[in-house]
């Protein structure tokens, strides 16, 4: 039997918090009310997938790291080779985009702001 995965409220407020968006901000950009975001933050409620989604799109992340499954990707040095030897054939709206995550700030690696 698979274990329902549970959202990650503590990363997702921690985004709240990176982004400088409220409960209620982060309801009205996921389609749900401000109370039922209250639930899913307080752990007593799971939002539907499409929910999630949302959700994600508001937090500049994904479903499956709000749910706390991580995939491990390729190797850094291979997608930046990658990238550098299609740079190219790279529309210019994907190139903006590269650079709007690469210059990111990085996480606080585990440490609470």
């Amino acid at each position: 039997m698979n274990t329902p995965l549970k959202l990650d409220t503590r990363l997702v407020r921690k985004l709240m918090k990176q982004y400088a968006l409220s409960q209620k901000d982060l309801a009205g950009m996921s389609g749900v009310t401000e109370a039922a975001m209250s639930r899913y933050l307080a752990g007593e409620r799971q939002p539907r997938a499409d929910k999630i989604a949302n959700m994600a799109t508001a937090l500049h992340s994904t479903s499956d790291e709000l749910l706390g499954r991580m995939i491990e990707g390729p190797d850094i040095n291979e997608t930046i080779r990658l990238v550098a030897r299609n740079a190219d054939k790279i529309p210019a709206d994907v190139k903006l985009q590269l650079i709007r995550i690469l210059t990111m700030p990085a996480e606080s690696n585990g440490k609470d702001d």
